[in-house]
């Protein structure tokens, strides 16, 4: 390798170093493993444009992460609040769930009845008598904390690969409003989302909150939907 080579490498690299490393006060050690990661590191092929609204909302979410994560390298060296006591908190159990949230305690029962979903969630549950076309019911299953009643009931339908879920829950659902349209559930108030191969529909009664999802027509979900009876 010639000189001019190794001079044209040199100016690369520290050109490279200011982009990467501006503003940031890291170990040499630590910008000699990211230039390597950024060299050997192999290209990422760009995935097509998903159909469905989640995906985006998916990507939103790591945008913000990686944002939030930047500024957090320079705060490395900064000891966390209660560092000093850390040593005599003896660890979390880990349940599946976010440490140190109720969430860490949910539990998923399988069903074997209407009847035994019925008496996991309690009174005022809905269900539906009107199967997907061309679904079957392939299982039950309640979650919630233990000794409590049921949270979540959920119904799910299967054909060959593709399943259906019909769901009640005591907690709201969370979507993007404005990419459904409001729509009527026998006397409740609804959301629907529908496009090929895939339709979402929440509705609430009585305080409980139902949805439909799954790749069906709004049609098809609608008549599930209506189906659901005390």
């Amino acid at each position: 390798m010639t000189d001019r080579e190794h001079e044209l490498r040199r100016q690369f690299r520290e050109e490279s170093d200011d982009m990467l490393f501006s503003g940031m006060e890291m170990s040499e050690q630590l910008k000699r493993r990211i230039r390597q990661e950024a060299v050997g590191g192999k290209a990422v092929r760009k995935r097509t444009l998903a159909t469905s609204w989640k995906v985006g909302a998916a990507g939103l979410v790591a945008a913000a992460m990686i944002v939030v994560a930047i500024p957090l390298l320079d705060q490395s060296s900064v000891p966390a609040p209660g560092n000093q006591v850390a040593e005599n908190v003896p660890p979390a159990q880990n349940h599946g769930g976010a440490a140190g949230s109720d969430v860490t305690q949910l539990t998923t029962t399988p069903l074997g009845s209407i009847d035994e979903a019925k008496a996991a969630f309690g009174e005022g549950l809905r269900l539906p008598t009107v199967v997907p076309q061309g679904y079957a019911l392939k299982e039950m299953s309640a979650v919630g904390m233990p000794g409590q009643p049921a949270r979540d009931i959920l119904f799910t339908y299967a054909s060959g690969e593709q399943t259906v879920t019909f769901t009640a829950s005591r907690m709201a659902p969370a979507y993007p409003a404005e990419l459904f349209t409001k729509t009527k559930v026998g006397d409740a108030e609804g959301a629907i989302f529908e496009q090929p191969g895939m339709t979402e529909l929440f509705w609430t009664a009585d305080g409980v909150h139902y949805g439909v999802t799954g790749p069906i027509t709004g049609e098809e979900a609608m008549k599930v939907s209506t189906s659901a009876e005390l």
